[in-house]
């Protein structure tokens, strides 16, 4: 027998960081021309353990849980002629309205017919028409006969409101165009995603300033000793060091950061001057430590009629039901009823087909390591239209009024969702509708950085979705706002579930001296060598919490995460120099920033 004299043996400990220790073996191959007779079958003793954990790192099928619990504000109210809108608001004027419409100041003690029909009634959507799955199938007069606005059909009642996929982040979009406004100073920046982050210069160069501080709209990423690069050159030179974040304002060290004044004369350095960053790790090597910035762009994966929803049992959220009693003589129709303001119902998504993510590669072409829950907006009952996307960085107010980019005329803002239109039972449309996406379709995503020394990516802002109302139905109750640029509700479409781990530490190597280099590994031209950060297998979690460990049975992965999922309203929690009614929303606590930081 022989053993090649090229093998190399490499230990199980070091494979990457924190790996454990494995027994190893060699095959040691018989070269012979004869086989002794056996007289008896051979039994061997298998490990089970062994053979359970080499099928679960085969294996590639997965089955995604999550549990959502809603969180919705229902704080935008407005008013409707149509009837059976008009019958089933949560109420927020309704004595006043009563007297228009039954009374015209006259009180009698049995209401009359009402004298005006055009009469409109204010009040908020109720719940149901937010909820995941609608419960409102027996209401006369909107979801039965007669005079309804549709015919309820249960077998959709989880799909009238949402609809529900899986879905990857496949492809970066770089040229994305981007918008935002800084919300003390209402200073814009119109920008392409791979320019990176805006900027504009709180504090300028002076003859008495030691540092320039630059503000951003969101945050910054950058650590004391990196460097910008920055949109605008001095004396041709556009790269600076960070020498300190922050100002005395507290948790402004994610928003901020100076670089110091060496004497710089002229505009380039002037106060409120604006312009974009590229964060920079090493001026001598900026081929690889140069971030790029761009839109993760997701592929959907899975078909609407895959997503099963379900009650979660004895689930709800801790703030409860919101409900009240809508009397008799206080409504449009003359019913007495309970309307609901806001739920608290839990949920849990799964899909009936499995998963399969052999041979997909995330949008920096390396192994999956996360999948996304993605939730859009179908509002099939018609209240609204137009559906909107932005950035976490889009929500602040511009002038106390929504910020120009969800305009209906902007064109970059539009969801590419294609739209359908029906005419009610009640006789009466258009209403409008979000169509089903199908399995391949793609929707954009997070605005992220990718630095290819730290083989990283770091979120900037989350991807949103605002919801606007169809104001040929139900028309809001200010008339300061732009017609075309309605307030409305923000949520978060993709949510993660975590699948795959990469190591936190970064290995190194040239392919002469390493085995086993990975082909996602990035190459560096200037160190000659290879980087990149090792898969973690499944079931093993190091010293940090890096990794997963979620059951595996039948030939499949059965991760499962919560998931919180927000419908806030525009002028949401914003201070009140912000609010377009001058006012913290009702239940919201405003809490001002501290006098002092809390190094005291």
């Amino acid at each position: 027998m022989t053993v090649d004299p090229t093998t190399r043996i490499i230990l199980s400990t070091q494979r990457y960081k924190s790996a454990p220790r494995t027994d190893q073996f060699i095959n040691i191959p018989f070269n012979q021309s004869t086989k002794d007779m056996v007289e008896y079958d051979r039994s061997v003793d298998l490990s089970l353990v062994a053979v359970f954990d080499q099928e679960r790192q085969a294996s590639t099928n997965f089955r995604p849980v999550t549990k959502f619990t809603i969180l919705f504000e229902n704080g935008i109210s407005g008013s409707t002629k149509y009837v059976p809108y008009r019958d089933n608001l949560y109420y927020t004027n309704a004595l006043e309205n009563a007297k228009s419409y039954y009374y015209q100041g006259n009180q009698p003690s049995v209401p009359p017919a009402p004298t005006d029909q055009n009469i409109p009634w204010e009040g908020l959507p109720q719940y149901s028409e937010f909820d995941f799955i609608r419960t409102d199938n027996n209401v006369v007069g909107y979801t039965k006969p007669p005079n309804n606005h549709i015919a309820f059909k249960n077998v959709s009642a989880t799909t009238y409101n949402w609809s529900h996929y899986l879905s990857y982040p496949y492809e970066n979009v770089s040229n994305k165009s981007l918008f935002t406004v800084e919300p003390n100073t209402n200073i814009t920046w119109s920008w392409v995603a791979s320019n990176g982050i805006p900027y504009y210069i709180k504090k300028g160069a002076t003859i008495n300033s030691n540092e320039i501080s630059f503000k951003c709209p969101m945050k910054h990423g950058l650590t004391a000793g990196e460097y910008v690069l920055l949109s605008v050159n001095y004396n041709g030179n556009q790269i600076f060091q960070v020498s300190s974040l922050g100002d005395a304002g507290s948790g402004s060290e994610e928003y901020i950061f100076n670089i110091r004044n060496v004497g710089f004369v002229g505009n380039t350095f002037a106060t409120n001057s604006q312009g974009t960053f590229r964060r920079l790790i090493n001026p001598s090597n900026s081929a690889d430590t140069l971030s790029n910035y761009y839109i993760r762009r997701h592929k959907i994966v899975t078909s609407p009629d895959c997503a099963v929803l379900t009650n979660a049992g004895f689930e709800r959220n801790i703030y409860g039901d919101k409900k009240k009693c809508e009397i008799k003589v206080l409504t449009p129709n003359q019913v007495k009823r309970t309307s609901v303001k806001e739920g608290s119902r839990a949920y849990t998504l799964s899909f009936n087909c499995d998963f399969n993510i052999r041979g997909l590669r995330d949008n920096q072409n390396r192994p999956l390591t996360q999948l996304f829950f993605t939730t859009i907006w179908r509002g099939y009952f018609g209240w609204t239209r137009n559906l909107k996307q932005g950035w976490d960085f889009n929500t602040f107010l511009q002038n106390k009024k929504p910020q120009t980019w969800w305009d209906q005329s902007n064109a970059n803002s539009n969801v590419n969702i294609s739209q359908s239109q029906y005419n009610s039972l009640a006789l009466s449309g258009p209403f409008y509708y979000n169509n089903f996406l199908q399995s391949g379709d793609t929707i954009d995503g997070d605005f992220c950085e990718w630095n290819n020394f730290e083989q990283y990516e770091r979120v900037i802002s989350t991807y949103k979705h605002k919801i606007k109302f169809n104001q040929n139905w139900f028309t809001l109750a200010s008339n300061t706002l732009s017609s075309t640029n309605q307030l409305g509700y923000f949520y978060q479409p993709h949510n993660p579930i975590q699948i795959a781990a990469f190591s936190d530490y970064i290995e190194e190597g040239s392919s002469e001296n390493v085995v086993g280099i990975p082909d996602y590994a990035y190459y560096s031209t200037f160190m000659a060598l290879f980087r990149w950060r090792d898969l973690y297998p499944y079931g093993f979690v190091d010293s940090d919490g890096i990794g997963v460990d979620y059951p595996y049975m039948n030939n499949s992965h059965y991760p499962f995460v919560d998931t919180i999922f927000r419908i806030t309203p525009e002028d949401y929690n914003i201070p009140n120099e912000y609010s377009q009614s001058g006012k913290v929303p009702q239940n919201i606590t405003q809490i001002d920033d501290p006098l002092i930081d809390g190094c005291e």
